[in-house]
């Protein structure tokens, strides 16, 4: 659906990403692990360009090479990005922050107007998915902060997206409300075919969610396979030093075409 072809990501003097290439599959339901700083945030953040590559390209099928502002605008225009913050507007209503999904539809001139009916039916049954249409008409800083997450999903849906991006959506909640942030995540992956792409670093959740796990240490990928292979001495190398960590894990990143083959025949296996 997405592939990273050499793709490397510099700031100044430092490499947050070293050349990558990857592919992610329809449904596929991915998170990166790795410590702070390893290149989660930078990773994920080029799928969709809000992290510029320095070097190599990116293609999405359907739109080819991510190389013109038309062919970007496509791509984020159906691609849910859900921050650790929320990046909702407090002082708006929760379903006027959920009809924020439907802008990138609509001409800029447009949006000084209300939207039509149909589109705030959209809004209101994503709210009815994640079991907040109940909510709708609250303000959202009147909402608990895993509520207010939930938000963030329902917009991202609102989208009706074919890639979900999710930057540490529950680093900021508890226990209980990491789990459903997490749960309805995987569901409506499974539901609608959403490719989803999670960065995280609570393991015991990667290895229950995720189809595969990405491990990055010092901007460079040091396992990429899945969940059932993340061994709980692979998981703690992934925490180390990172002139270490590769060496601990003793794992080389698989190819892009052979993750996507084993996917698509774990899915079809009964």
């Amino acid at each position: 659906m997405i592939q990273l072809h050499k793709v490397s990501v510099q700031f100044g003097t430092f490499t947050a990403l070293h050349p990558t290439s990857l592919a992610f599959v329809p449904g596929q339901f991915t998170v990166l692990l790795g410590a702070s700083g390893a290149g989660k945030s930078t990773l994920l953040r080029s799928l969709n360009l809000l992290a510029q590559p320095s070097a190599g390209h990116i293609t999405v099928d359907g739109i080819g090479k991510l190389d013109s502002a038309r062919r970007v605008h496509e791509h984020r225009k159906r691609t849910g990005m859900i921050f650790q913050q929320h990046q909702l507007i407090g002082r708006q209503s929760v379903l006027a922050n959920v009809l924020l999904g439907r802008i990138g539809y609509h001409p800029a001139w447009r949006t000084l107007f209300p939207l039509p009916r149909h589109e705030r039916r959209t809004a209101l049954e994503c709210l009815a998915r994640i079991g907040l249409l109940h909510k709708a008409l609250e303000r959202v800083d009147c909402l608990s902060g895993g509520q207010q997450q939930r938000v963030g999903i329902a917009r991202a849906l609102a989208q009706q997206p074919r890639l979900i991006l999710a930057d540490e959506p529950v680093a900021s909640l508890d226990p209980a409300s990491a789990r459903q942030v997490l749960e309805q995540l995987h569901r409506f992956c499974r539901e609608d075919g959403i490719t989803t792409v999670v960065s995280l670093h609570q393991v015991d959740l990667a290895r229950e969610y995720a189809d595969r796990i990405i491990g990055l240490s010092n901007g460079r990928i040091v396992f990429d396979s899945t969940s059932d292979a993340l061994t709980p001495d692979k998981a703690s190398a992934l925490y180390e030093h990172p002139a270490t960590a590769a060496d601990s894990i003793h794992a080389t990143p698989a190819e892009p075409s052979m993750f996507s083959s084993q996917f698509a025949t774990a899915k079809e296996s009964p």
